[in-house]
This record gives C-alpha cells, sequence and structure tokens, in this order.
C-alpha cells in the first residue's frame, strides 16, 4: 500500500513540474514576443534579447519598487496667470528661461519619466567637450558590433565597412537631426573606449549639473524591455540639461538646421543599404519633411530646435497595459530677448497613419501653447535703467566755522558700478515699470554721525534697489564736496572763498615794536595837539579887540601902559 502511494505521489510530481514551469514562463515569453520600444522617424528593427556583455548593455542599478502614481502638482511663476491646464495632457511638462533656468511653468516635475532620445543631448555635450567636428573617427569592429545589436533609429552605419573613416561632424548631425542610436554608440566608444565608459561619463556628467533624478544606461535613450525602466529621468533634470546644452555653439548650430548632407561618408551611401546622404531634422517645430507635407501644421516660426524622443509598445513596472505612444521633446524658442525652453513628457497620444497623423502629435501642440503663453506673460528688462540716482542732503559735524553750508552736504548714488541687469519678469510689472506706476523701492543707510573731515566721493553709505521685496543690487552713497573739519578754518578760506585772519605768535615779534612806536605817535600827536590848542586860546584871547567908550583915551592909555610894563618885563 506504502508502495502504490510513493508511486502516485511520484507520477503526480512528474506530471505538475512542466506545467508549473511553462507558467512561470509564460509572461515573460509573452513580453518579449510584443514589439520593444522604438524612437519615431527610421526604419525600424526589431530589439534582440539583451546581450550577456555588461558592457554592451549594463545591468542597470536597482530601482525603487514602482509606489502609486504621485499627486499631480502645477505651478506657475508668480505675477502670471495660470496656464491653462487642459492645453498641457502630458503627464510631465516644464516651461523655463533658457539663460538662467528659471521656472515660469511646472505640472509634475518631478514624476519619473523616460526621456528616450532626449538622452541624445547628455550625449552631444560629451561630445561637444571632447572632440571637434573636424576630428575623424575608424570605425572599428567592436563599434560595428554594438551599432549591430543597437536598434530604433539609425543614421545608417550597420553596413559601414569597418576602418572607415567618418568624421565627428557627421556623426554628431547623424545624432541630432535624426536621431541615429549608431551615432550615439559611436560616438561614445570613441571618447570613452566603451560603451558601458561613457554611460559613466554621463552620469556624471548629470550629478554635476544636479540631475539628483536621473540615471542613464545607454548613450541613446532606446527603452529594452525588462531593463528599460532603468533609464529615467525627471522633467526638472532634462529641463537642467536643456540650459546646459544651449550653451554649446556646436549644439545650437546643429539643433536649428534643417537638413545636412554628410561629407566624410558621402561615398558609401551609394552602397546597397545605406540610407540617402542628405539626412533632415525629426524636430517639426523646425523642420516639415519633404515627404510629409501634411505636418507643417506644427511650424513653429519662433522655434531655435534641441531634440525629440518617442517610445512605442513599453511595459514599464507597475504597469498593466503596454504604452502604444510616449513621446518626449525638448524644445526652445526665441522672441524679444526672450529664450525659453519647454520639456514635454509622457505625450500618450496616439496616431492615425491612416490620416498621416504621427504618435505623439499633442507634444508639438503642448510646446506652441508653452511657448505662446511664455511670451504673453513674460519679458526680459534691464532693471539698472529704473535705479533712479538717489540725491540727500544730510546734515556733517565738527565742520569748520567758516564752512559757508554751515555743514549740509548733499549725497547722491555712485551707479557707475552697476552694469546692465536684465532680468525675466512678469509682463504687467514690465509695463508697471515702463509707465512709472512701479519703482524699484530704495533702502538707504548712513554712517552716523558724519563728521568732518570729508572728502568729495568719499563712500559714506549705500542705497539697496528692491523689487518686489527681492534685493537687486547696491550702490555706494557719496559725499558731493570737500567739508574741512573745525581748526582749519585758515586752509579753507580760498576754497570757500570766506578769508579767515588766523593768528600766529611770530606775529608779536612786528605787532609789538609797531604798537610801541605807534603809541609814542599817537601820545605825541595828542599833546601836540594839546599844546596847539593852548596857543590857539592864548592867541585868541590877546588878540581880543579895544572897546571904545565915552572916555576912551584913559582906556588906551591903559592898554598902552600894560604894554610898556610887559615888555620891560621881558
Amino acid at each position: 500500500m506504502k508502495k502504490k502511494f510513493a508511486w502516485i505521489i511520484a507520477v503526480l510530481m512528474i506530471l505538475t513540474f512542466p506545467i508549473t514551469a511553462f507558467a512561470e514562463a509564460e509572461p515573460e515569453a509573452q513580453a518579449s514576443a510584443e514589439p520593444v520600444a522604438q524612437e519615431a522617424g527610421e526604419t525600424q528593427e526589431p530589439q534582440p534579447e539583451q546581450p550577456a556583455d555588461p558592457e554592451a548593455t549594463p545591468t542597470p542599478e536597482p530601482t525603487p519598487t514602482p509606489t502609486a502614481t504621485p499627486p499631480e502638482t502645477s505651478e506657475t511663476k508668480e505675477g502670471a496667470p495660470e496656464a491653462d491646464l487642459s492645453q498641457v495632457t502630458s503627464l510631465s511638462a516644464m516651461l523655463v528661461d533658457a539663460d538662467t533656468g528659471e521656472v515660469l511653468f511646472s505640472k509634475n516635475a518631478d514624476w519619473t519619466i523616460f526621456p528616450a532620445s532626449t538622452t541624445k543631448l547628455m550625449t552631444a555635450i560629451l561630445v561637444a567637450e571632447n572632440c571637434k567636428p573636424e576630428d575623424m573617427v575608424t570605425y572599428t569592429v567592436d563599434m560595428k558590433t554594438e551599432v549591430n545589436k543597437s536598434g530604433g533609429s539609425m543614421m545608417g552605419l550597420k553596413n559601414l565597412p569597418v576602418d572607415s573613416q567618418i568624421s565627428v561632424k557627421d556623426l554628431f548631425y547623424g545624432l541630432m537631426l535624426c536621431s541615429g542610436n549608431d551615432a550615439a554608440i559611436v560616438l561614445g566608444m570613441h571618447i570613452a573606449g566603451t560603451e558601458q565608459a561613457f554611460v559613466d561619463m554621463m552620469n556624471q556628467k548629470a550629478q554635476e549639473l544636479g540631475m539628483t533624478g536621473t540615471h542613464f544606461i545607454n548613450p541613446h535613450g532606446l527603452y529594452i524591455h525588462n531593463v528599460g525602466y532603468g533609464h529615467y529621468s525627471t522633467a526638472t533634470d532634462m529641463a537642467k540639461l536643456a540650459v546646459e546644452a544651449k550653451k554649446y555653439p556646436m549644439i545650437t548650430e546643429a539643433e536649428t538646421t534643417q537638413t545636412y548632407t554628410y561629407e566624410s561618408v558621402s561615398g558609401y551611401c551609394q552602397l546597397e543599404n545605406l540610407p540617402p546622404d542628405t539626412i533632415e531634422n525629426s524636430n517639426y517645430l523646425v523642420h516639415t519633411p519633404v515627404n510629409k507635407p501634411e505636418l507643417a501644421a506644427y511650424l513653429y516660426d519662433k522655434a531655435t530646435g534641441m531634440k525629440t524622443g518617442t517610445l512605442e509598445n513599453i511595459l514599464p513596472p507597475g504597469a498593466t497595459e503596454y504604452i502604444k505612444s510616449y513621446g518626449c521633446l525638448v524644445a526652445s524658442a526665441s522672441d524679444g530677448g526672450l529664450n525659453l525652453i519647454a520639456v514635454i513628457f509622457g505625450d500618450l497620444s496616439v496616431g492615425n497613419k491612416e490620416t498621416g497623423v504621427p504618435n505623439a502629435y499633442a507634444r508639438w501642440d503642448i510646446a506652441k501653447y508653452l511657448f505662446d503663453y511664455g511670451f504673453a506673460n513674460y519679458a526680459k528688462v534691464d532693471l539698472a535703467q529704473f535705479a533712479a540716482p538717489v540725491a540727500l542732503t544730510e546734515q556733517t559735524e565738527n565742520f569748520a566755522s567758516n564752512d559757508p553750508e554751515e555743514g549740509s552736504l548733499e549725497v547722491t548714488a555712485d551707479l557707475t558700478g552697476i552694469g546692465a541687469d536684465t532680468q525675466l519678469l512678469d509682463a504687467a510689472t514690465v509695463q508697471g515699470l515702463q509707465d512709472g506706476s512701479i519703482k524699484l523701492e530704495e533702502k538707504t543707510t548712513i554712517e552716523e554721525p558724519l563728521r568732518a573731515p570729508i572728502t568729495a566721493g568719499q563712500q559714506i553709505g549705500t542705497v539697496t534697489y528692491s523689487l518686489n521685496g527681492q534685493e537687486l543690487y547696491t550702490a555706494p552713497l557719496v559725499a558731493g564736496r570737500d567739508i574741512y573739519p573745525r581748526g582749519e578754518e585758515s586752509e579753507t578760506s580760498e576754497e570757500y572763498g570766506v578769508p579767515v585772519f588766523a593768528f600766529e605768535l611770530w606775529y608779536l615779534w612786528i605787532i609789538v615794536p609797531a604798537a610801541a612806536v605807534l603809541t609814542l605817535l599817537i601820545i605825541r600827536a595828542v599833546n601836540k595837539s594839546r599844546r596847539r590848542a593852548r596857543y590857539a586860546k592864548r592867541a585868541s584871547v590877546g588878540a581880543r579887540p579895544v572897546q571904545t567908550r565915552a572916555g576912551g583915551s584913559a582906556v588906551q592909555r591903559r592898554n598902552a601902559n600894560t604894554r610898556s610894563s610887559r615888555q620891560h618885563k621881558l
């Protein structure tokens, strides 16, 4: 009985094992049968299974277990009207100032996104930092091997003979215009030796730029089944990457180019299965493909380039259904001195091949809406022109007694050190500054107390200019004239135009003798005057006229006798 029971158990285990094994393998097999992620714009090729070589497709760093969709968020820069979210249908989006990175609008800015071929902006930055357009690249066996493993959009290097010489410029335009994954691989291996070493450079650069929510596993952004979710970023990080990319002339020149004809490999294009010499820009805001004139509706006259990306049929962790279309766009536009960048990720719109509407078509209209919103509600203005030349009057201490203004000092702001200060403001504020209804706030600080001596041009304080509570810049307050201290009146008489006599001790050697002489002269003059006065008085008495009276003869005789008597005495 026991033997029969054991045989029954053994038979059941044998029969059950294949069923269990098949049940576990089936999901993977079914998933592998689905189309893999592809980049729009080129003839697509089946994606091979992930190769064992870790340098070809590196194992990504562990990612957190998928969680529930985070809450939706949106934000608009203060002072401007709210953006219409019904016009921004992508999962994530941002609008930023291309010159400063200042955020004007954001939607789910920190959600994890798949950057697809917008990844190539990082590859382009590293190429611009490490290569020159005229450098030549030798197409090695290792490069060809890695190119043949890749899929998605290509510039056409699979059939290029080994040891061919191709210029960095041709590869760079193949990278930026037709989004060549093969160009990204070859450029990366040319710079770093291996694809993995180049990916390490990409992640290092991302950390330098503060892209803390980003991790790359390849130089092109192709989503690889079951590992593609290890290649991720955020709208915030991609906006930082785009702002950085705008600093490289090599990138800005390529991204605005509508068509490009290969130079170093033009002869190879005559070979079988190689694409034509001339490639077209895949950014429909900038260029309409020759064979797709119906896409001209997406042109935007203010567009200045950047990079596209599209994934199809991807199954991220936690997803229950394949995402048929996942569109990405990093676009730039300029108008009236204002340069903007729009980043759009997770455009899930599905096109219609019969009518010529491409997958992820909504991203073009989203970009145009964001640009129009930005240009209508923001402007760049030089705030320095609105800094008023402050003029104050302050009272000083310890000034010279002959100061004609009695210590009053005019103080002015020295604005010569403030250059052009162009900033982005909401349109209403700009209008208010221009019509005078809004002014920069001024806060002055003066040294206390102000005491002479003070020299013209001496800084005696500061003035700080602010707008809406935000400090803009500080300028020195300087004295408008010299003020001499008390005790230096004689030195200031000429400058002030007020003569002041200052006594010196050596003057006594002149003053004392002169005073003595003057005193003597005065005494002598006084005495002389007195004598003259006495003489005049006596003379007036002696010359008194003789009175004639009756009996006058007797009087005359008396006078005559008197004179005679005086003469006798003499």
